[in-house]
């Protein structure tokens, strides 16, 4: 007998158990995770006479769209989404994903988003209702590359900041784009990954002009700059300033897609998107519409 409910604290153990099956990270990781980001009611389960087969989270997030930033809707992004290795090629996962989306839309959340792991996902996922909706301009860059940028531009001090000091800066930065906003603490639990990875949030700041950063470390010669948002006359200054802060020799850096032509890289889907069961019903017009390709979602827990 099947059934799909919210998670228990109970069922925590079962959940780490598949996460480390599926994804195959180690026990400390998974239990910080756990420790700091786990909340029941965020966690949809898939059970099979009783026993946990499938699961996945829902973060919470908003779409902010106008000039001002005065049209939001409300919106979870689908994490995590894995099930047993006993019990893959069953459905349950594409499952688990229409209850949630009737569980959402029942609570009032309009948009569905998600970031698939892999390029052959999306195919997967348009035949599943999703449509394209985000991109972002992501380049690689190694430290000669970017130490012989932008010589003639002022410095920039880089300091950590506080989950609510980067997403103000965030907010204001991204404002007349539509894009993707957070709760702090959803930028705190970035911050603590960025941390353990040996890297942090950063400001970047010269005078009155400020700019953000989310920095990872994937290895030690290399970093994935999460999403670096500053004034487009200062990103090539951001990158060294932030090559001085980290040591590393490579680095993928991603931007909103028309930002940062000067870092060349190539300008690709990140994300996509459906519809919840609380707007399936009813007519539609232009301001219901979906968000198009030119959205910015940044900072997904990819």
């Amino acid at each position: 007998m099947k059934e799909m409910r919210p998670a228990l604290w109970s069922d925590m153990e079962r959940l780490k158990a598949i996460w480390k099956l599926c994804f195959g990270d180690e026990d400390s990781f998974i239990d910080f995770y756990f420790a700091r980001r786990f909340q029941p009611e965020q966690v949809a389960v898939y059970l099979v006479d009783q026993v946990i087969t499938a699961m996945l989270t829902m973060i919470p997030i908003q779409y902010v769209d106008g000039p001002e930033g005065e049209k939001t809707r409300q919106g979870a992004m689908l994490y995590a989404i894995a099930t047993h290795p006993d019990f893959q090629r069953r459905g349950m996962a594409s499952e688990l994903m229409e209850w949630a989306l009737a569980y959402l839309g029942s609570r009032q959340i309009e948009l569905c988003v998600l970031v698939p792991a892999e390029e052959k996902l999306f195919g997967f996922y348009e035949r599943q209702g999703y449509q394209a909706g985000f991109t972002l301009r992501e380049a690689v860059l190694n430290r000669d590359e970017i130490r012989v940028m932008g010589k003639e531009t002022p410095d920039l001090a880089v300091a950590a900041a506080l989950p609510q000091t980067y997403n103000s800066i965030r907010n204001q930065l991204l404002r007349g784009t539509p894009y993707i906003a957070y709760g702090e603490e959803e930028v705190a639990y970035q911050k603590q990954v960025s941390r353990l990875s040996g890297a942090d949030l950063y400001e970047l700041s010269s005078g009155e002009v400020q700019g953000c950063a989310a920095v990872e470390c994937l290895t030690e010669d290399k970093v994935l700059v999460k999403e670096l948002l500053i004034p487009e006359a200062l990103i090539a200054q951001g990158l060294k300033a932030l090559a001085q802060t980290i040591p590393a020799q490579e680095f993928i850096i991603r931007t909103p897609a028309p930002w940062g032509q000067g870092i060349g890289g190539q300008i690709r889907s990140f994300g996509m998107l459906k519809r919840t069961s609380s707007r399936e019903s009813g007519p539609t017009n232009q301001e219901d519409s979906l968000p198009g390709e030119g959205a910015y979602l940044g900072l997904a827990f990819d």
